[in-house]
C-alpha cells in the first residue's frame, strides 16, 4: 500500500515538472549575453545577479508554458504530440494548473526583486507580452513571430539590467534577427508536419505557406550574420571578436540545415539533439569569453 501511494506521489510531481518544461530553459540563456560581452564576467556580484536573474526568467517562462497549455488545451488533444502533455492527456486539472501557474509569477517577481526592481518590471511585461500572445496576437500573421522574438530580447535586457551594463544595439538587433528566424523555421517545419491538419493545430499557419517562409528566412538570416559581422568589426575595445563570426555563420548555418534534412523544428529539440551545433555553441562562447577576458 506505502509503495502505491509513493508511486503515485512520485509519478504526480514528474507531470507537474513535466508541464513547466524545464528542457525549454535553454532559451533563457540569452539572459547571460549581457554577462559575456561586459567587463564583468569576473565580477561575482554580476554572476550572482545573473543568476537569479536566470532562475526568475525560468520560473516566469515555466509559468507562460502552463498558461499557453490552458488556453490551447482542446486544440493540442487533436495534436500527435502535444497530446500527451499533462493538460492535454487529463493527467492534471485545469484548476491546478492554475494554482501553478499563480505560485510560478509570484516566486519569479519574488526573486527577481532581490536584485533590481528593473528586473521584476522586465518580468512583467514578458508576462504581459505573452498574454497578448496566447489570446490574440498567436493568430495574427507576422505578429505571431515578432511576439516570440521580443521576448528573446526582453531576455537580453533582464541579463543587462541585473547587472547594470548597457548591451550593443548591435547585439540586440542580432538578437532579434536570430529569435525572428528561430520563430519562422518552427513555424515551417510545423506545416511540413500536420500539412493538411495543420490548421486544425495553429490557426495561423493557414497564413503561411513554404515559399513565403523561406523568403523570409533567407532576410532574416542574412540580417542576422550582417548585424553580428557588424558587432564584431564595431567593437574597438576587443577587435579579435571578428574570429567568433565563424562560429555564429556555422551554427546558424548548420540549423538551418537541420531544419531542413530532418523531422525536428523546434529550436530547444534541435540544440540539445545536434552534437555539431552544440559544439559550434560551444566553441563560440568559449572563444568570446577568451578574447573579453584576455
Amino acid at each position: 500500500m506505502n509503495d502505491t501511494i509513493i508511486t503515485i506521489q512520485k509519478t504526480s510531481m514528474k507531470d507537474y515538472i513535466k508541464l513547466m518544461r524545464p528542457k525549454q530553459y535553454i532559451k533563457n540563456l540569452f539572459v547571460v549575453a549581457a554577462l559575456i560581452f561586459s567587463n564583468k564576467i569576473l565580477d561575482l556580484n554580476s554572476v550572482f545577479n545573473t543568476v537569479i536573474a536566470f532562475i526568475s526568467f525560468c520560473l516566469i517562462s515555466s509559468a507562460v508554458y502552463v498558461l499557453n497549455d490552458i488556453v490551447d488545451i482542446e486544440k493540442d488533444k487533436l495534436h500527435p504530440k502535444k497530446s500527451k502533455r499533462p493538460l492535454a492527456s487529463g493527467v492534471i486539472n485545469k484548476s491546478n494548473a492554475i494554482i501553478l501557474l499563480i505560485i510560478l509569477v509570484v516566486a519569479s517577481i519574488s526573486i527577481s526583486l532581490t536584485v533590481k526592481t528593473g528586473l521584476a518590471f522586465i518580468l512583467i511585461i514578458y508576462l504581459f507580452n505573452n498574454l497578448l500572445y496566447s489570446f490574440k496576437i498567436k493568430n495574427i500573421v507576422l505578429l505571431d513571430v515578432f511576439s516570440i522574438a521580443f521576448g528573446f530580447i526582453l531576455r537580453v535586457c533582464a541579463g543587462s539590467i541585473a547587472i547594470g551594463v548597457t548591451l550593443s544595439n548591435w547585439i540586440i538587433l542580432c538578437t532579434f534577427f536570430l529569435s525572428l528566424y528561430l520563430g519562422l523555421g518552427k513555424r515551417k517545419k510545423e506545416i511540413s508536419t500536420l500539412k493538411d491538419n495543420a490548421c486544425e493545430h495553429r490557426k495561423i499557419l493557414k497564413e503561411y505557406n513554404d515559399e513565403i517562409i523561406n523568403q523570409m528566412m533567407t532576410v532574416v538570416l542574412s540580417s542576422t550574420i550582417v548585424c553580428y559581422a557588424l558587432y564584431s568589426t564595431s567593437n574597438k575595445s576587443n577587435p579579435n571578436m571578428i574570429f567568433t563570426t565563424i562560429f555564429v555563420v556555422y551554427g546558424i548555418l548548420r540549423y538551418n540545415y537541420v531544419i531542413t534534412t530532418s523531422d525536428e523544428g523546434n529550436p530547444t529539440d534541435v540544440v540539445l539533439k545536434d552534437t555539431s551545433l552544440q559544439i559550434s555553441v560551444l566553441v563560440w562562447a568559449l572563444s568570446c569569453l577568451l578574447i573579453i577576458i584576455f
